[in-house]
C-alpha cells in the first residue's frame, strides 16, 4: 500500500482548553512516528474559548462545525485519505456534527475509525428521540471500526453495529517519570497533601472534596489540598469559594490552574494521595488517573465509567460507590492517610500497572493495529 493509501486524518481538537479528547489527540500528533507507515495528518476542530464553553452550543459552535465540515471535504478531495479518525460526542448537537464528518468521509471514499472516549453514549442514545436513534444507527454502521476504552464499554454499541467492528484501545499518557526509578518515594515526603487534577465542576466531585477537607480539618491540622485545573461552571466556583471562606480553609487549599509538562510533573510529586471523586456522566477512563499512577500516586476515586477496571481497588488505590457524601469521602481519606506504608505499596502497584498497560507506546501500538484493521 503506497503513502497515498496510508494517510490517516485525525479529526478533533487539541488544547487549550484542556480536556481528555483534546489531550489524547495532541498526544497522537506528537507521537505520529509510532504510527508509521501511516502518515498522520490533522484537521483541527478546536474551539479556543475556555472550559466554560465545553458541552455548550451557540452560533459560534455552529459556524465552526460547518467550517470544519467544509475543510474535511476539501482535504478528502485533495488528498484522498484512506482513513479518517473521528471521536464521537455524547449529546445531540455535537453528534450531528460528528455524523456529518462520518458521512462526508464515507461519501468521498475514505474508511472511518470512530472512537468513543466516554461511557455515556448508550444512555444518551436510549433517551433520545426516535429520529435521532435511527440516524445514529445509520451513521455508526458506516464506520469500519468503533473503538471503546475498556471491555465493559463494548455493550454500549450492542445491537447498533456488528460486534466484530468493536475494538478496545485503553488510554495512554506520556511517562513524565521515565527518569525516576520510584516516584512514589517523592510523594511520601508530603504525607498529608492531597492532589486533585481535572476540570473543576460539580460532577467531578470537587465540592464534596472541599467539604471532606473541612470535616477533617479539626483533627488533621497539617492536611492540605492542591487543586489543578480550570473551572467550567461559574456557579460551582462561587459555591466553592463560599465554602472555603465559611470553613476558613484558605490556608489549606491551593488552586494551581492548568498544569502541563514540567509543571504537571512538579504537581504530581507534591502530594501523597490523588483524589478524583467523580460522578461525571460522560466519564470514560480519565487520563488524570493514568497520570497519577505514572507518578506512583495511590488513588482515591469512584466505581464509575472504566475506573474500576483501571484502578485496582485495594491494590493501587481505593474506590467508592456513587453517590458519595463528604462524610464518606472524609472517612476514606482518613483511613488511607493513616497508613503511609499502604500508600507506598499502592503507589508502587499503580506505577507498575501504568508501565504495563497505560503508556503512550502501548496505547498507540494498539490504535495502529485498529487503523490497519479498518482498511483491510
Amino acid at each position: 500500500m503506497g503513502d497515498e493509501l496510508k494517510r490517516v486524518l485525525i479529526v478533533g481538537p487539541t488544547p487549550p482548553p484542556f480536556h481528555g479528547v483534546a489531550v489524547f489527540i495532541r498526544d497522537i500528533l506528537a507521537g505520529a512516528q509510532a504510527f508509521q507507515p501511516w502518515l498522520v495528518e490533522h484537521l483541527d476542530t478546536s474551539d479556543r474559548r475556555d472550559a466554560e464553553n465545553l458541552g455548550r452550543w451557540d452560533a459560534d459552535n455552529l459556524i465552526l462545525g460547518f467550517s470544519n465540515l467544509a475543510q474535511l471535504a476539501a482535504r478528502l478531495l485533495r488528498h484522498r485519505q484512506r482513513l479518517v479518525y473521528i471521536p464521537i460526542s455524547q449529546n445531540i448537537p455535537a453528534f450531528l456534527r460528528d455524523a456529518g464528518f462520518i458521512l462526508t468521509a464515507r461519501l468521498l471514499g475514505a474508511r472511518v475509525a470512530v472512537q468513543l472516549h466516554g461511557g455515556y453514549f448508550r444512555t444518551f442514545y436510549e433517551q433520545s428521540p426516535g429520529w435521532f436513534r435511527a440516524l445514529a444507527r445509520f451513521t455508526l454502521r458506516r464506520a469500519a471500526v468503533l473503538i471503546v476504552l475498556s471491555e465493559e464499554f463494548r455493550p454500549i454499541f450492542s445491537g447498533l453495529v456488528d460486534a466484530e467492528k468493536i475494538h478496545v484501545v485503553e488510554n495512554g499518557v506520556p511517562d513524565l517519570f521515565a527518569d525516576c526509578a520510584c516516584p512514589a518515594e517523592i510523594n511520601l515526603e508530603k504525607s498529608r497533601t492531597l492532589l486533585y487534577l481535572g476540570t473543576l465542576n460539580r460532577t467531578k466531585g470537587i465540592l464534596e472534596l472541599l467539604e471532606a477537607v473541612a470535616l477533617l480539618s479539626a483533627d488533621m491540622p497539617d492536611l492540605r489540598l492542591r487543586i489543578a485545573g480550570q473551572w467550567s461552571e461559574p456557579d460551582a466556583r462561587a459555591e466553592a469559594e463560599a465554602l472555603i471562606a465559611r470553613h476558613d480553609l484558605g490556608a489549606r487549599i491551593e488552586f494551581i490552574g492548568n498544569v502541563d509538562g514540567a509543571a504537571k510533573r512538579e504537581f504530581l510529586t507534591s502530594g501523597a494521595l490523588f483524589c478524583l471523586p467523580t460522578r461525571y456522566p460522560f466519564e470514560g477512563q480519565p487520563l488524570v488517573l493514568l497520570e497519577a499512577m505514572s507518578a506512583g500516586l495511590p488513588v482515591l476515586s469512584t466505581r464509575h465509567g472504566a475506573i474500576a477496571s483501571t484502578v485496582g481497588d485495594g491494590v493501587s488505590g481505593c474506590l467508592l460507590d456513587t453517590p458519595i457524601t463528604p462524610a464518606k469521602l472524609a472517612q476514606s481519606l482518613r483511613d488511607m492517610l493513616a497508613d503511609p506504608l499502604a500508600l507506598k505499596r499502592m503507589g508502587a502497584a499503580g506505577r507498575e500497572r501504568f508501565l504495563q498497560r497505560y503508556t503512550l507506546a502501548v496505547c498507540h501500538a494498539r490504535l495502529k493495529e485498529v487503523f490497519d484493521l479498518a482498511v483491510k
